[in-house]
């Protein structure tokens, strides 16, 4: 993170985006259930909420939990909350869904979450013990960055 504190939040069109170039090509069934997860790590910010895990976690959990999309909701979370993290200079995997132990540790807590088992603080733990600083950002994380909103 900036040593001025602000953090770049990820858009709706960023997060549908995401969702099709890895998950599959569909909209949400309930945008208004995907705007809304989108939201929540902003008005946590705004009430002073400034760790990017915790902001993370809460942006993926509600992801999984406003099922917005018929199917992938999880999946949806993980690249969101992975580009969320890479545009504030940290990473969780370094290839999407790849069939490493990372990927089904994170698959499991995405689980965990939709099951009610784990909660958003947990998940932010969880992506917290795992994540490393990114280096060199990609022009993918690049583009997302540069149409990202800063709070």
């Amino acid at each position: 993170m900036s040593s001025s504190g602000l953090i770049r939040f990820l858009t709706t069109a960023q997060i549908m985006r995401l969702y099709e170039t890895n998950v599959k090509r569909a909209n949400p069934t309930q945008l208004p259930l995907l705007e809304s997860a989108v939201v929540s790590p902003q008005h946590h910010k705004h009430y002073g909420q400034d760790d990017v895990f915790q902001l993370a976690g809460v942006l993926a959990q509600k992801i999984i939990l406003n099922h917005a999309y018929q199917d992938g909701n999880k999946r949806a979370a993980l690249v969101a909350a992975d580009m969320f993290l890479k545009i504030n200079g940290y990473q969780l995997q370094e290839k999407p869904f790849g069939r490493d132990s990372v990927n089904e540790e994170l698959k499991r807590a995405h689980i965990a979450v939709a099951t009610s088992q784990w909660t958003a603080e947990d998940l932010a733990e969880y992506y917290s013990s795992i994540a490393k600083p990114l280096g060199r950002a990609t022009a993918e994380v690049e583009r997302y960055l540069s149409q990202s909103e800063q709070l």
